[in-house]
């Protein structure tokens, strides 16, 4: 790696349970319209979870155990990812590896949070990692501020 190249590792906190579920219908009806009946039947609507004498209305995110959950996640953020502009962009569901001149990866890290905001995800900083030719930071601040 050049010197002046970076790769930061980036997480979503608790992201399945933080997806805005309109976000992934619209998703499945742009990305996979041959699901879309039933994604809809199953998040257009919110669903009860029973947990002994509670019930929880569940709002967001792929419901748990749902085989397509990380299919749906993954048409949700993949197409607003696309758009980063560094020169490595590596991802997986909800972890992050943009790579490339300090510059594109603060300025991506800047947008994959504007991103992750917009569809109800939150970056999780206490899990950044940071590697560069000659270092190695973990956890804390944003990328952009340790590399600035």
């Amino acid at each position: 790696m050049p010197t002046d190249h970076v790769e930061v590792k980036l997480d979503f906190s608790n992201a399945f349970n933080s997806l805005h579920q309109h976000d992934t219908l619209r998703a499945v009806h742009d990305r996979l319209p041959q699901l879309y009946a039933y994604c809809s039947s199953a998040y257009s609507q919110s669903s009860l979870l029973f947990h002994g004498p509670l019930t929880v209305l569940s709002q967001e995110g792929p419901q748990q155990g749902d085989q397509l959950g990380p299919v749906l996640f993954a048409s949700t953020v993949q197409p607003r990812l696309c758009s980063l502009q560094s020169e490595l962009n590596l991802g997986y569901l909800d972890d992050l590896t943009p790579g490339g001149t300090v510059e594109s990866v603060a300025s991506n890290e800047a947008q994959i949070a504007r991103i992750g905001s917009d569809m109800g995800l939150l970056l999780n900083t206490s899990k950044f990692e940071l590697i560069g030719a000659k270092e190695r930071l973990i956890g804390g601040e944003s990328a952009a501020a340790v590399i600035h």
